[in-house]
């Protein structure tokens, strides 16, 4: 009966001992220890699915895929306890995990690798690493691998989850690591048209006020021309068409408050009509100029429209089910460079990207005419799944860290974003498209510049040359003709006539005047009147004894 109890007793004690074993002490953390920032893989012990194109070069990836009976021959926590070699999954994207080459090692660096290999030092046998890795291209071929679970390895990160309260992904364990809080939009900096190119296109587009002003204007000149033909036949003359073109240029001229003064109604009716047409221009230009401006103030703001654009993003990410949130043209990419390449060959109206996935592009923000057009206030959760078989005390352990350490979580996230300025930020792109408009830093402005200046250039020439060698010689030439006739009264003695009608005015110059006006007319017949007055106290003189005949010189 002793020895019964005896071995009771004594398979309850190793009983407790291999429990005992299980359970996984957490390692008081020694912060002046240095903890490897990455997982480093020689060639044969990490393996690429699909061959995917890494961002190294001269890599060739010789390892291959771990087996099934090779992954589950020991569970998470006996390799934890024991020091033996561990397994990762990933996928490349920066900051979470970045590829690297280190002492003719393949590494892959960033938040998470940083993270896990603290939390096993803590955790787990001083000496347990990742040893083997798989490499996956896309969000969707990674949590895609998690469906076997028998075939998943010990470690898969980033996976995206819903909130940092997470424990599960697909059945499987899951520790929330890090929360970017916004996405931002990407987009290119320059647009498709120049401002130049936008205010003309704000005037002709315009084109029915304008047509409504050439018609408006001419009725208003045929009005007025009714009205003052009568009583004001000098400025509007009584022939339709010469009247009809005066009022016109009146109307026209008076609608844009310019106000000449070569026209003006002296009639009752006509100055009445005049004051409802200038009120009435006055508003119909004030329409014109307000379509004019608030064209051109919608042309300088800057606001982008996503629904319907076409936005790309990372498929199967949080910011691709973001943008189908928000109504785009959703393009979906495995890589965020190839994405930034068709953002560039405008391909892509704008690209959703995570903020803190932006900073490690920050280079490709820097050394292209893109800018962050807005950002959304939409937190995306990234964590590491862990096989099934991970018990729950070391999952406890890991997760005490993540919470009991916040500020040295902080620190390695802190350390791998780069602080990234928007190239836009210092201008805000309303003041920035209203300096541009029609303004010498245009392409289209510089070439209507260069030709204004050559046609000016040729007119100044051909001005020159025709002063030089035809006006002046001529002048010169009529000049002298006039010095030779003189211009001294004289009698043509064998004809009995005077001549000195030709010192005044020509019949031809008479005649044209008196189609000017009534009161040149009136002046003309005065001076025909003297004229023969004058002649015949000429004819007078002649008759005298001794009178003195004046001649013409």
């Amino acid at each position: 009966m002793d020895a019964v109890i005896a071995s009771i007793t004594f398979m309850l004690t190793m009983g407790s001992m291999v429990q005992g074993s299980t359970n996984v002490p957490a390692r008081p953390f020694n912060s002046t220890r240095k903890i490897p920032e990455g997982f480093y893989f020689s060639e044969s012990d990490l393996n690429a699915k699909n061959n995917t194109m890494l961002e190294l070069r001269n890599i060739t990836l010789s390892g291959r895929e771990l087996t099934t009976e090779e992954i589950s021959r020991y569970t998470v926590d006996e390799k934890c306890s024991k020091g033996l070699p561990l397994s990762a999954a990933w996928q490349y994207y920066g900051p979470y995990a970045k590829p690297n080459i280190r002492d003719g090692k393949i590494a892959v660096e960033g938040i998470f690798p940083h993270l896990i290999n603290k939390m096993l030092y803590v955790c787990c046998n001083s000496s347990t690493t990742v040893k083997f890795g798989k490499i996956l291209d896309s969000i969707r071929g990674l949590e895609g691998q998690l469906d076997q679970p028998s075939k998943a390895y010990d470690f898969s990160f980033p996976i995206t989850g819903k909130s940092l309260g997470d424990e599960s992904f697909k059945e499987l364990p899951y520790i929330p690591f890090v929360q970017a809080p916004r996405v931002a939009l990407l987009v290119r900096d320059k647009t498709e048209d120049t401002k130049t190119s936008q205010l003309l296109n704000t005037v002709f587009k315009a084109w029915p006020i304008l047509i409504f002003i050439i018609v408006a204007a001419t009725l208003s000149g045929i009005i007025i021309w009714l009205l003052d033909r009568l009583k004001n036949p000098d400025e509007f003359p009584r022939p339709f068409i010469n009247g009809t073109w005066e009022g016109f240029w009146w109307a026209f001229v008076t609608m844009t408050t310019v106000g000449y003064g070569d026209r003006a109604p002296k009639s009752f009716l006509a100055r009445i009509f005049c004051i409802v047409w200038i009120l009435v221009g006055i508003i119909i230009i004030a329409i014109f100029t307000a379509i004019v401006t608030a064209s051109l103030s919608a042309s300088i703001q800057h606001h982008f429209t996503v629904h319907g654009s076409v936005i790309g993003a990372v498929d199967g990410s949080e910011e691709f089910r973001l943008g189908v949130s928000l109504n785009a043209d959703l393009k979906p990419y495995h890589s965020i460079p190839k994405m930034n390449e068709d953002l560039m060959g405008q391909r892509l109206k704008g690209s959703l990207i995570d903020n803190y996935v932006l900073t490690y592009y920050s280079d490709f923000v820097k050394d292209n005419d893109v800018r962050i057009e807005t950002t959304f206030e939409h937190a995306i959760t990234y964590g590491l799944s862990l096989r099934s078989n991970a018990s729950s005390d070391m999952l406890n352990c890991f997760r005490r860290y993540v919470r009991n350490h916040p500020q040295e979580v902080f620190e390695i996230i802190a350390q791998n974003l780069e602080p990234l300025k928007n190239p836009t930020d210092e201008v805000s792109q309303e003041v920035k498209a209203s300096e541009g408009l029609f303004f010498y830093r245009e392409r289209a402005f510089k070439k209507v510049l260069f030709i204004l200046m050559g046609v000016l250039g040729f007119l100044l020439l051909v001005g020159g040359a025709w002063e030089l060698f035809y006006n002046r010689p001529k002048r010169r030439h009529l000049k002298k003709e006039k010095e030779n006739d003189g211009a001294l009264i004289a009698l043509n003695s064998a004809q009995n006539k005077c001549d000195c009608h030709e010192m005044f005015l020509s019949h031809q110059t008479i005649q044209s005047i008196k189609y000017k006006s009534v009161r040149i007319k009136e002046l003309i017949r005065e001076y025909e009147e003297f004229y023969e007055a004058w002649l015949q106290r000429v004819h007078a003189v002649e008759h005298e004894e001794n009178g003195i005949t004046p001649q013409m010189v």
